[in-house]
């Protein structure tokens, strides 16, 4: 169990439990379309949450795995994280990168590799999917770490946020009949209106891809509490007490839709992000040009990392 200060916790227990428990059987039938977590994944969880960190340990866990290796590699060596010279040794790319974006390259790494369903895109091609889910991740802890600057949180933050979307790619296989027909209304849904694609979700569906982001971390990739809690609520922040983590998530993924960076349907796209009341509890992420400039700057080490599928 994770300790209670890092925990978000559900205002509405009973409601999210049942909704969970309806995912849960779905995707049990699904169980083939789902990708494991890789054993190294795994193991270099275990090393990195060490307290004393081997270096020499690591470069030799990231050696089994040669494209893994490349990756970290050629990711250290961007633009975003080069330095004066390029780096081919594994323990100088690890010291130079820290562990923090070792455990990122890691963990999309073994997602980008998973052979996803593609029909929850609406035509939308799988990089573009990535690019919005590594945004989010990157910028909600950037929006997150004027709250709180304690390393797992802010850790768990990153992997809700990688994860929030997932449902979207499995949503049309978990409730395939709802699917076609929910489909349907995003088709004939008026352009000059708008819509809210979770809402709609939630009508047709039963529930939104949120809460099929949040069984798959928790059944699946075994998350813990709080990452399963965040990739199931970021929608709804205000079901969560304490909120701002959640914030942090949805706001960073409203602004990569303002950027531009999104998978969803053209009718669903968030243009404009509006100022909302610190009231909420959403700290810094109640600024959006804050969230915006912060998701903004991550765009050349999000487009680093997609160059290592």
């Amino acid at each position: 169990m994770i300790e209670s200060s890092r925990v978000m916790y559900l205002k509405d227990i009973p409601s999210a439990s049942g909704i969970q428990d309806v995912v849960g059987r779905e995707l049990d039938r699904q169980a083939s379309l789902i990708p494991p977590i890789p054993e190294i994944l795994f193991k270099l969880d275990a090393e990195l949450g060490n307290e004393w960190v081997n270096i020499s340990r690591l470069a030799n866990l990231v050696r089994t795995d040669p494209t893994l290796s490349a990756s970290v590699l050629r990711v250290v060596n961007s633009v975003a994280l080069r330095g004066s010279r390029e780096i081919v040794d594994l323990e100088e790319a690890i010291q130079r990168m820290g562990k923090d974006h070792l455990r990122t390259v890691t963990a999309f790494y073994a997602l980008h590799g998973g052979h996803f369903p593609t029909e929850g895109l609406f035509g939308e091609d799988i990089r573009t999917f990535w690019r919005h889910s590594l945004l989010v991740a990157a910028g909600a802890v950037l929006i997150a770490r004027k709250q709180s600057t304690d390393r797992l949180l802010l850790q768990e933050i990153w992997t809700a946020g990688l994860f929030h979307d997932i449902g979207a790619l499995l949503a049309p296989s978990v409730f395939p009949d709802s699917w076609e027909e929910f489909d349907r209304a995003i088709q004939v849904f008026p352009e000059d209106q708008g819509a809210e694609l979770l809402g709609l979700e939630r009508t047709i569906l039963g529930c939104d891809h949120a809460r099929i982001s949040a069984g798959f971390a928790s059944r699946y990739w075994k998350t813990s509490q709080t990452v399963s809690i965040l990739a199931g609520s970021w929608s709804d922040p205000e079901s969560l007490e304490p909120s701002w983590a959640a914030w942090a998530i949805r706001r960073a993924d409203e602004a990569a839709q303002v950027l531009g960076v999104c998978w969803q349907p053209a009718v669903t796209r968030l243009q404009l992000m509006d100022v909302i009341s610190e009231d909420l509890g959403a700290g810094a992420a109640a600024d959006p040009e804050f969230c915006v400039a912060s998701v903004r700057s991550l765009l050349p080490l999000v487009d680093a990392l997609l160059t290592t599928g």
